[in-house]
């Protein structure tokens, strides 16, 4: 056989484990994971031979809990609770098997490995991987592995059933139990949020399993902190990074993993139990087939990442803000860019109002790196390519984020601070085209009456011509609707420029503004 299939029968992390520990047993071989859609195909560069298995262990540690005896067992395959004997990182991953009490079944198949003859081991190996069911041991289904196990048989309390009931073992296969062991240790990553747990499992598309544990090694030595929330989006963000980082063929993040499972174990007191699952799409922004094009992911990542990491989630509107660049991570890009807008139309304003009560620590996005993502979308694009769109959205730049900077700059001469221009955008183009036009257009009368009363006194100032302001009334005439005109120009205004169309307007933007 040069090839090992594994069927998506749960439509959980379950499958993506069984995946990635079939690569890992199989790994001595060059194992690859290919995503064929209803099944998951483990290629080797070669006809597997028996002679591969000989290098073949379980592939972890069994766990010794507190006051239990120690087992017959050589001491390189034992982790003790707290007292760790592998990394940190690793440690990590036995604790949580040990506070999810899922130990039975990967300590059971350590003794009954053991306790094998060498041969017998290679030679079950191998008639499991030729189609065999059963194995060395007997597989009890628990939630780490099988989250689909969580309530029985698919019920919320099945007639007849507690919490010791093992009925549900009847359904496991024990040679898929095993080889979800091993993805869970190979691939897997968790970290506790308030109690409860998350666990983020890669849903591989076209990856070596070299290059996927390279990436999972490094991802679980991430420092996650936060809300669940928070932690969903930059797990995500710092995937994407790692991957990237890791490819020297340079290829898209979702060419390789199409996503994270993030499955959530709700602390109920004694246990932990499943309360939801999600697969997060990883960003799928722009091409990637240059090292160029690979910096400006990796700039683009991390100015995401510093804007989450920046949020306060244990407040509501920043909280909301969390939630909506959660929504970003979908597969299809255009759904992925319009939720994106809707992020930023409402974090530019957040971040004017945080400023204007002397609190700057939140960044500002970089309007190229904004461009780059809605390029992907033609609804997105129509606006911004409009000279006369980009003309206003400077405008209101200056007339917001600029004059705000300068004054806390200390210059007397800043533009006047239109504090409550950003939520009138977005108020009128809920409302519909006809307001945002009037709304704009009231604004550029005021803006341009300024720009000449400094002029007069000296000072550069620019205005925005009739021809400007008609191209950007029929850029939104054009766009999809008033509320993606409107978020998309409060979005974009709120973003720093570093490559200004017009000098006089970039002489207007202050340097504070544009880092954060």
């Amino acid at each position: 056989m040069d090839c090992y299939t594994v069927l998506k029968q749960s439509g959980t992390h379950a499958d993506a484990l069984t995946a990635i520990g079939a690569a890992d047993l199989l790994r001595h071989v060059d194992s690859r994971i290919l995503d064929r859609g209803d099944r998951f195909e483990v290629r080797l560069v070669r006809h597997l031979r028996s002679s591969d298995l000989k290098a073949v262990d379980p592939g972890f540690a069994y766990l010794v809990r507190p006051k239990k005896e120690m087992p017959v067992v050589p001491p390189e395959r034992i982790v003790r609770t707290g007292v760790s004997y592998t990394t940190a990182v690793d440690g990590r991953m036995y604790a949580i098997l040990n506070r999810m009490k899922a130990y039975g079944g990967p300590n059971q198949l350590i003794l009954r490995y053991a306790q094998t003859m060498r041969a017998g081991w290679e030679t079950r190996v191998w008639e499991c991987l030729q189609g065999r069911e059963d194995f060395v041991f007997r597989a009890p289904l628990v939630q780490l592995f099988d989250p689909h196990a969580a309530h029985g048989f698919a019920r919320l309390k099945p007639k007849g059933t507690s919490r010791d009931d093992r009925t549900k073992d009847t359904w496991a296969r024990p040679f898929e139990q095993w080889l979800r062991y091993r993805g869970y240790f190979q691939g897997a990553a968790g970290w506790f949020a308030e109690g409860d747990l998350r666990l983020f499992t890669p849903v591989p598309c076209d990856i070596s399993h070299e290059r996927l544990t390279k990436v999972a090694d490094y991802f679980r030595e991430q420092r996650l902190g936060g809300t669940g929330i928070k932690m969903d989006c930059r797990a995500v963000l710092a995937f994407t990074r790692l991957l990237i980082e890791s490819c020297r063929r340079k290829r898209r993040p979702r060419e390789m993993v199409n996503g994270l499972w993030v499955t959530r174990y709700k602390n109920m007191g004694q246990v932990l139990t499943v309360i939801a699952m999600d697969l997060l799409a990883l960003p799928d922004w722009m091409d990637l087939y240059t090292g160029e094009h690979a910096g400006q992911w990796l700039a683009m990542l991390e100015e995401h990442d510093t804007a989450l990491r920046r949020l306060t989630d244990s407040h509501s509107e920043e909280l909301a803000l969390l939630e909506q660049y959660r929504r970003t991570f979908q597969t299809d890009r255009q759904e992925a860019v319009a939720a994106f807008a809707e992020f930023l139309g409402s974090y530019g304003p957040l971040v004017f109002r945080r400023r204007a009560q002397g609190h700057w620590t939140l960044p500002q996005f970089s309007s190229q790196s904004v461009k780059e993502i809605f390029d992907a979308s033609p609804d997105c694009r129509i606006a911004l390519d409009s000279p006369g769109f980009g003309a206003v959205a400077a405008a209101v730049r200056s007339a917001t984020f600029g004059a705000q900077g300068n004054r806390r700059q200390g210059d007397a001469t800043h533009r006047e601070i239109r504090y409550g221009l950003p939520a009138a955008i977005r108020r009128a183009g809920f409302v519909g085209k006809r307001e945002l036009q009037t709304l704009v257009s009231e604004f550029i009368d005021s803006y341009n009456q300024e720009s000449v009363r400094r002029r007069r006194a000296g000072l550069a100032a620019s205005g925005i011509t009739a021809a400007e302001l008609d191209g950007f009334s029929r850029a939104v005439e054009h766009a999809h609707s008033s509320q993606l005109a409107a978020t998309l120009l409060s979005g974009v205004a709120g973003c720093h420029r570093r490559d200004a169309r017009l000098q006089e307007q970039e002489a207007e933007m202050v340097r504070a503004a544009i880092t954060a």
